[in-house]
């Protein structure tokens, strides 16, 4: 239960990363996710058409922002149930198991397609649903209305998000449980966790807003 695969990295020992080491790593690899950065992707490839700086900074912003509070709702969900449950050896040994098997199948599936990153969870209709979605409320006037659909959507892509790399997170905060350390500091690493999470976001929110 010490170990964990990532997807590229490979398997890693936890013992040997301090925890702010093992919160920019799985926050890093749990944001290159492709579940929820072809949403983003198409979120900005509408907005851009629309050629409105300020819609698309607010639409795109929204959706970022709102991913990211979130995440990291999910990410505190999953560390007070751990910290109810307290030390136990079976919970431990399986999170780890888990861990180790989605790291074996991310791999196996970067094999497979040779490279080429995709999402496995969700058939095409339902992506073809939540473009439907995303047109709906890029074109839409811009009021609280359209907001609220925005924070609705990414609700639903983090919600898909969390089932394609749950084991990251689940593995993060299971270790947070067993480290002794105050209430401040399990937020302050789940909040550093979810902004490496979120840097590939920021990134491309930031080049989107240089670019209009």
């Amino acid at each position: 239960e010490d170990e964990a695969t990532l997807p590229i990295v490979g398997k890693i020992k936890l013992s040997d990363y301090s925890l702010p080491s093992l919160a920019v790593i799985f926050g890093l690899v749990d944001g290159c996710n492709p579940c929820a950065m072809w949403v983003l992707a198409y979120l900005i490839s509408l907005v851009m058409i629309l050629k409105n700086r300020r819609r698309a900074l607010l639409l795109v912003g929204s959706f970022v922002f709102a991913s990211g509070v979130l995440y990291f709702l999910f990410m505190t969900a999953w560390l007070n149930a751990f910290l109810l449950i307290g030390y136990s050896r079976p919970v431990t040994i399986v999170i780890g198991l888990v861990a180790l098997g989605a790291g074996i199948l991310n791999i196996r599936e970067f094999i497979k397609t040779k490279g080429a990153i995709v999402c496995e969870v969700g058939d095409e209709e339902s992506k073809k649903k939540t473009m439907t979605r995303i047109e709906k409320v890029v074109f839409s006037p811009l009021t609280l209305g359209t907001i609220a659909g925005i924070v609705a959507l990414a609700f639903v892509v983090n919600s898909i998000e969390f089932l394609c790399s749950f084991a990251l997170p689940a593995t993060f905060t299971r270790v947070l449980s067993l480290s002794n350390l105050s209430t401040f500091r399990y937020y302050g690493y789940i909040l550093l966790y979810d902004f490496f999470f979120m840097l590939v976001a920021l990134i491309i929110f930031g080049s989107v807003a240089f670019a209009m």
